[in-house]
């Protein structure tokens, strides 16, 4: 009785094997195989960057990134007549020491790193009871820039607090920001 049952169990258990392999893998239509091997073409194309070029109403950015304040410089132009054409492999060989952060024929940044400080690098102080700008000479001491028409004492006591103390701002476009608050 038990040799009866295991062989029962047994001979289930092939059939449903045997049924789940066939459900599972059917044969495939020849619709799907003109697919797969349409697929299997595409993947094996090599995509290179010598199809992309650079178009002539191109922008490029020049990136210059100062190490030593972590300042971004940005500097952008239309691309040069002689960069027209050019693919990435190209460019990265006339722009030797940039990285090529983008690339496509529309938009091209490049970014240099230079160990150093930017040159936009300001301090606001106080001087003669004006608000006034400051910049580091080569000696590190603070040289007058501008001075400006915003009177310390119609400042909030907060603000001129900082600004005794002196506020260091990096780049042009945050230097005039926070001096436009101040005049408002």
């Amino acid at each position: 009785m038990k040799k009866y049952v295991f062989l029962c169990a047994l001979f289930c258990f092939v059939i449903s094997a045997v049924l789940g392999f066939q459900s599972h893998y059917e044969p495939i239509e020849e619709d799907s195989r003109e697919k797969n091997k349409a697929l299997s073409i595409r993947e094996s194309i090599p995509v290179t960057f010598h199809d992309v070029v650079m178009k002539k109403d191109g922008l490029i950015i020049y990136q210059y990134y100062y190490t030593k304040d972590a300042y971004t410089k940005e500097q952008a132009e239309v691309i040069p007549d002689f960069l027209e054409g050019l693919n990435r492999e190209q460019l990265q060989g006339i722009y030797n020491g940039w990285q090529v952060v983008y690339f496509s024929p529309e938009k091209v940044i490049l970014r240099c790193s230079i160990e150093g400080r930017s040159d936009e690098v300001y301090y606001i102080g106080v001087y003669d009871g004006y608000v006034s700008v400051f910049n580091e000479d080569e000696g590190r001491n603070l040289k007058l820039r501008d001075k400006t028409e915003i009177p310390l004492k119609v400042l909030p006591e907060i603000e001129q607090i900082q600004i005794k103390e002196g506020i260091c701002v990096i780049g042009e476009e945050n230097l005039v920001k926070l001096l436009a608050d101040y005049s408002s």
